[in-house]
């Protein structure tokens, strides 16, 4: 990969300078993002500690690999762009303080980010026909399981009903204006209609089906990765230690990311050796 897009780095760079200058400014302050109670420690300590050990680290490491030509560049730094524009739209559409500007922000530079770094995703047109089936068949299961869970939380949301949630605290009504319990919204504006584009895209062999793969894949693994820290590292930080219903969930979320990791393996792998047949060519 020898192309160095100056605006997609400049962007994406712009990004990750944003976010890390608003966690220092977060904790300098002291002014806390807006929550209640009940997902205070969510909001103000795990979301800081989440983005800066490992949502900035990923984002920079493909800055890095980009700059070197490696094809994980382009992945890397579109799924952390996706990531960041998701869940600060999920932010902005719940409750609200002066940090919103911030989150407005964030969600522009990621968008733009992801549009730039398009044309940059393997474009999988040596790809197998069982390989494209199997990563739509995956993707098609994901975005099934995801769409059932979000239907469910949109209309209890709408008719204004109690149900249980992941990291929500019992004993009370559901506060439906938490961020963090917009999510349906995000998914079925931007997540589910990705998805579906990766899935019609790898059937019909399409180069913009594997690249819209590489970025639903790249989304995945990362939500997880972020879903195992937000789990796991909340409960050792509050009880220090880790719950085995906590391994087990941990269990499960790897299981499932696995095959979005064997998809981004062998479209990296596939884009690699069309990258170096065009330069032998």
């Amino acid at each position: 990969m020898n192309r160095r897009p100056t605006g997609l780095i400049a962007i994406f760079s712009l990004l990750l300078l944003v976010s890390t200058g608003g966690i220092l400014v977060h904790y300098l302050t002291g002014y806390d993002y807006p929550a209640s109670a009940a997902f205070h420690f969510e909001m103000n300590v795990l979301n800081d500690l989440v983005e800066i050990f490992f949502i900035v680290p990923v984002g920079l490491a493909g800055l890095l690999a980009l700059r070197r030509g490696s094809a994980w560049g382009p992945v890397l730094i579109g799924a952390t762009a996706a990531n960041f524009a998701y869940n600060y739209a999920m932010m902005a559409a719940g409750r609200q303080n002066l940090w919103v500007f911030v989150w407005a922000a964030k969600i522009a530079l990621g968008g733009t980010a992801a549009c730039l770094v398009w044309d940059l995703l393997p474009a999988g047109t040596s790809y197998t026909r069982g390989r494209r089936t199997g990563a739509a068949v995956y993707l098609a299961v994901a975005a099934l399981a995801f769409a059932k869970m979000m239907g469910q939380r949109l209309l209890a949301s709408a008719m204004g009903q109690t149900m249980e949630m992941t990291m929500q605290a019992g004993g009370g009504a559901v506060d439906w204006g938490e961020p963090i319990l917009r999510d349906p919204i995000m998914f079925f504006v931007l997540t589910l209609p990705m998805l579906v584009a990766a899935i019609l895209g790898l059937l019909r062999g399409a180069s913009w089906g594997s690249r819209a793969a590489a970025l639903s894949c790249g989304f995945i693994v990362m939500l997880a990765g972020i879903i195992l820290l937000t789990g796991p590292l909340k409960e050792w930080l509050q009880t220090g230690s880790v719950s085995p219903a906590m391994w087990t969930m941990s269990a499960i979320i790897v299981l499932a990311a696995a095959p979005g990791v064997w998809a981004l393996t062998w479209l990296v792998n596939d884009e690699r050796q069309a990258l170096a047949r065009k330069a032998a060519a």
